[in-house]
């Protein structure tokens, strides 16, 4: 499993680079929203989170899945890599966002009505959406494959904000802050279950597939 770990770790150092002057142009840029701490911590998982799929890409262009099969590696390490790769990621954009988010709000000053707290519920939002998105994604790239799940990507990633948008013209009302903020203490529990459910789909899908 360390190995598999390492292997993408790799792969993705050049790719983290080109990822890294993406992401101080959108700091740049963020300075001049009303809110940039959470454009920036945003950002930052996402882009953790489309590492792990370019891990996919790189993969499939190396034929990787054939080659590995034929070292003493399970299926079932194939797959767990790829989710524990996905956690290790998510954790590492959570945990660079917060100091960069820290020195933005430093340099453009507080953000009225969002403190610590709210960061963090903000924060913890995210990165939990994040991996709910890799527990939708990840078991459809092992039966279809990463480029044939382009389209599928950018319909589960947008598929919410849709949703929110018709709930709003509909007339439907918002939950209250209260509500929201109990909602969010018992996401991270939710999204690890639906992790694990996911993880055992993708082992199945994968242990079936011919390579």
């Amino acid at each position: 499993m360390i190995g598999l770990l390492l292997k993408d770790f790799y792969i993705l150092k050049q790719y983290l680079k080109t990822m890294l002057l993406m992401a101080a142009f959108f700091v740049l840029i963020s300075t001049g929203l009303d809110n940039p701490a959470e454009f920036i911590s945003g950002f930052i998982v996402l882009i953790c989170v489309m590492m792990t799929i370019t891990s996919f890409s790189y993969d499939a262009l190396a034929n990787w899945e054939r080659y590995a099969l034929s070292m003493p590696v399970t299926r079932k390490e194939i797959v767990g890599s790829k989710y524990l790769l996905s956690l290790i990621l998510c954790l590492a954009g959570a945990a660079v966002s917060f100091p960069v988010s820290l020195a933005v709000l430093k340099m453009t000053g507080p953000v009225e009505g969002f403190g610590m707290s709210e960061y963090l519920y903000s924060s913890v939002a995210l990165i939990s959406m994040a991996y709910l998105y890799i527990a939708v994604l990840l078991p459809l790239i092992f039966k279809f494959g990463v480029e044939k799940c382009r389209l599928i990507m950018i319909a589960v990633f947008a598929a919410p904000t849709a949703a929110l948008i018709a709930l709003s013209k509909a007339g439907v009302s918002m939950p209250s802050e209260a509500s929201l903020k109990a909602f969010i203490q018992l996401l991270p529990a939710l999204v690890i279950l639906l992790n694990l459910v996911s993880y055992f789909i993708s082992v199945r899908i994968f242990s079936a597939r011919e390579i």
